[in-house]
């Protein structure tokens, strides 16, 4: 039968496409860590195992998702971080496995009946393996995170788009649709800048058919048909029954993944980001929240600051296979194929110029998954280029051994338990009862996962500085007791709030902008303040919520150490010794080059260690002033090749 109409896999293709899955599967979870990272993980791992809400737009395809993987594998006794960062790997493992088929279903299109089943399963299991492999693929499929989610929506999405190109079945279409709802109700911008292309898989002639033999020696040039342009094809396409109905399709599927997170914002929960419990909630979430500022205001000197690192993080998730991107792209324009030539080129240009101008660092290379998943596509083209003239396979499997060494220290996360590290140091910080402060944000929730999941130091209240965290009613439903201690204040300081700024209250962000939300403010700091001294518990702050408070004059600036917090009370040896090593193993992992979450953090621990030299200094207290000098100059270093690393995210004047 011709190879064109039998889509059977044969045992070596499938054989290949098993190992399209299991060598991604099995990078990422022996790579993986059962601790938390920095920036989000921590969130999304608590939204899931409370079936809450999460912070805009919501993720809710996610999120169900999540739970649903989460519950059926904590019947086998798998612990929540485990089962969601194995959730993940299975995400892009099953992503690569789609881009094998992908990639099968185009060559046997372009190619003729004699053609081999070797080479057709070669060109696919290493184009799927030069995106599965690639740096920033790997980085995000073996923590909690929704991206890998949305790579996996993507992959259904082309999965189904290609093969209905070929083959206009309505399986497909269900298929394409199934895949674009998903990341619309995930991360939904990211989707929304690849819609622009879809009909042109509808459209006649986007990729070329039998357009060349494995055997070079039989290679010969063949004319084409002529087609209709470009405009009037695209535009007939968005008329077609079946592009309508992948419209309808997403339409409907997007619209329950929302539905559901409309029907959840009702309830209450001891953490949520938001409530989008009534109409115009729902549409502030859905559309970014708060975070929507992010790409605007954004400086010349910022975007001429991340050109180099975007074009380095693509180079690298490319890597060695950038050679074969290279040659793809000139062989689809040497063979006219401009309109998927273009698709790869102009989706890649489109995430790469918006993140220009985002001005946020924290996650940022997420972004670029989806694009870096669409130029997979090129380096096919540039495999097929390359076998067919020099039918060197063997080189093939070098080259991915070589890229896997080479990334693999850089995303084994064993050696990063950051929450791990992090809860240590709170721990030994915080005295027993504790009212404790924090600007962190990785820390809080890092602190609200394990307190209500694991049940970790109850006895704190600790709060984000601004008091009500992302949303006013996590602190009277996870604290009651203290709550009642504060009420009348903490109700009063809401409704200025409220008043001044009405989003705040379900969000992030705490603007000062007035004299009477400012005093309400700091009513409800002076009567924590009297609670802690009242009951003889430290109350406790980092060094941003120092510095903040003390230069608003919200509180006493006269303060103890007590390891990574300034204090109300004296601390203790242990606290300062725990810290002052400055021996946390998340410090000393690879890891920490390549995560832009964990700048703040170096910021705040050399913040924190000035507080301790300036503290030893009046004290005259020679061992530990020298401790604290040794360990602010490890700080240092790390800040130093931190900033040689990712030199975009340090904001340029």
């Amino acid at each position: 039968m011709n190879k064109l109409n039998n889509q059977s896999l044969s045992g070596v293709e499938w054989v290949s496409a098993l190992l399209s899955f299991i060598v991604p599967l099995c990078l990422y979870f022996f790579t993986s860590s059962d601790a938390l990272m920095f920036d989000d993980s921590a969130e999304f791992a608590l939204v899931i195992k409370l079936g809450s809400i999460a912070h805009p737009p919501g993720t809710p395809a996610y999120l169900l998702m999540g739970i649903l993987w989460e519950k059926i594998t904590s019947l086998a006794g798998i612990p929540a971080i485990v089962s969601l960062t194995l959730f993940s790997s299975l995400c892009i493992s099953i992503a690569s496995l789609l881009l094998y088929f992908s990639c099968r279903r185009i060559l046997l299109s372009i190619r003729k009946e004699n053609d081999s089943e070797y080479g057709i399963s070669v060109i696919s299991f290493f184009t799927a393996m030069s995106f599965a492999s690639g740096a920033t693929a790997w980085a995000w499929a073996n923590t909690v995170e929704v991206y890998a989610f949305q790579v996996l929506s993507f992959s259904i999405t082309l999965f189904g788009l290609i093969h209905y190109h070929f083959n206009p079945s309505r399986k497909y279409v269900f298929l394409g649709a199934l895949g674009i709802g998903m990341g619309l109700a995930n991360h939904h911008l990211t989707m929304i800048l690849f819609l622009p292309f879809t009909p042109l898989f509808f459209s006649s002639n986007l990729i070329k058919n039998n357009e060349v033999n494995f055997d070079k020696n039989k290679n010969k040039k063949k004319t084409t048909a002529s087609s209709p342009g470009l405009i009037t094809d695209y535009f007939s396409s968005l008329q077609q029954r079946n592009f309508l109905l992948l419209t309808g399709i997403t339409t409907g599927i997007t619209l329950l993944f929302y539905t559901w997170m409309f029907i959840r914002a009702q309830q209450e929960y001891p953490f949520m980001f938001g409530k989008p419990d009534t109409l115009s909630g729902m549409i502030y979430h859905m559309s970014g929240g708060s975070y929507s500022k992010n790409i605007s205001n954004t400086s010349k000197a910022i975007i001429a600051n991340r050109i180099p690192f975007f074009l380095k993080l693509t180079a690298m998730q490319l890597f060695l296979f950038l050679p074969f991107f290279l040659l793809g792209l000139v062989r689809l324009w040497k063979r006219k194929n401009f309109r998927f030539f273009s698709i790869i080129l102009l989706f890649f240009l489109f995430l790469f110029v918006y993140q220009l101008n985002n001005n946020q660092w924290a996650s940022t290379d997420a972004y670029m998954l989806l694009p870096f998943f669409m130029l997979s596509f090129g380096v096919l083209y540039g495999l097929m280029e390359f076998y067919d003239k020099f039918k060197l396979a063997f080189v093939l499997p070098l080259l991915l051994i070589g890229q896997i060494i080479f990334n693999y220290s850089d995303h084994n996360r064993k050696t990063y338990p950051v929450s791990r590290d992090l809860m240590h140091l709170l721990d030994v910080s915080s005295p027993k009862n504790s009212i404790v402060l924090i600007s962190d944000w990785s820390t809080v929730i890092q602190y609200y996962y394990y307190r209500i999941v694991e049940n970790f130091r109850t006895d704190l209240v600790v709060l984000n500085y601004d008091l009500k965290f992302t949303h006013y009613r996590i602190l009277p439903v996870l604290y009651p007791e203290f709550y009642k201690k504060v009420q009348p204040e903490y109700d009063a300081f809401i409704d200025e709030l409220k008043k001044e700024h009405p989003e705040q209250i379900a969000n992030t962000g705490c603007d000062l902008s007035s004299t009477e939300l400012l005093n309400a403010f700091k009513a409800v700091l002076v009567k924590m303040q009297a609670v802690a001294a009242d009951e003889k518990v430290a109350f406790l702050t980092d060094p941003k919520t120092h510095y903040f408070y003390t230069t608003q004059k919200l509180y006493d600036p006269k303060r103890f150490v007590s390891g990574c917090f300034s204090s109300s009370m004296p601390g203790d040896s242990l606290s300062a010794a725990e810290f002052l090593r400055m021996d946390f193993p998340f410090i000393k992992s690879d890891l920490l080059m390549q995560d832009a979450g964990a700048i703040d953090k170096m910021v705040d621990f050399q913040a924190m260690l000035d507080q301790h030299i300036s503290f030893y200094e009046v004290n005259k207290d020679t061992l530990r002033l020298n401790q604290a000098l040794a360990a602010r100059d490890v700080v240092f270093g790390l800040q130093k090749n931190i900033k040689k690393s990712m030199s975009f995210a340090f904001k340029v004047k």
